[in-house]
């Protein structure tokens, strides 16, 4: 009895590590892929804004799930010197859907010269990303990007790691509960044995 027992707390260690192992490395492997490709002023997509000079850059993207984030370089268009005192706003349009948003970008002590954003883009369609700089060199604006967001698929790389985790979280429970009743026929076919030995 001890002996089964063990077998069954035995699996069920095993499985709470597998959970566990799985929920680790779900993050991890989207850090290691982020530090894979920093962001640097050499890519993106150069405009001018007023008297700034802005090149956009896209970090992140699932535009299958609307989700969109963008870091902003901002330098004074006539000097190329760092812009750390800008308000950053940035507008979506989708004329099809007849919807806008608007989002605002923020930089940091550490970094004064990248003014970063997140945005979700709540419907399908084209969308157009407008971006007004105003700061002590003046205002402007510009139309910075046009994104389309499919109709395909609507779920995100981490929903679909919650899906997975959840998938396996269910079969481990499954098998456990199996274990335990094949144990427990088991247990009660050689109590009938014993029994009609002793008669």
């Amino acid at each position: 009895m001890k002996i089964r027992m063990t077998s069954i707390k035995l699996r069920i260690t095993s499985l709470a590590v597998l959970v566990l192992a799985l929920l680790l490395t779900a993050p991890l492997s989207s850090v290691f892929a982020q530090q894979e490709d920093p962001v640097g002023t050499h890519r993106g997509v150069n405009i001018i804004a007023g008297p700034h000079a802005v090149r956009v850059v896209m970090v992140n993207s699932n535009l299958a799930a609307g989700f969109l984030q963008i870091a902003l370089f901002i330098t004074d268009a006539s000097t190329g010197a760092t812009v750390a005192d800008a308000r950053v706003v940035l507008m979506a349009n989708n004329e099809d859907q007849d919807y806008e948003g608007w989002a605002t970008a923020h930089n940091s002590p550490a970094l004064p010269e990248r003014y970063d954003v997140r945005m979700n883009l709540g419907s399908t369609g084209e969308w157009i990303i407008d971006i007004e700089v105003s700061s002590s060199l003046g205002r402007g604006g510009a139309t910075a990007l046009t994104l389309v967001v499919p109709a395909l698929n609507r779920y995100t790389s981490g929903s679909l790691v919650f899906f997975a985790i959840f998938g396996v979280l269910m079969l481990g429970i499954a098998y456990i509960v199996w274990s335990a009743k094949r144990e427990n026929r088991r247990r009660r076919l050689a109590e009938q044995v014993e029994t009609q030995a002793d008669l």
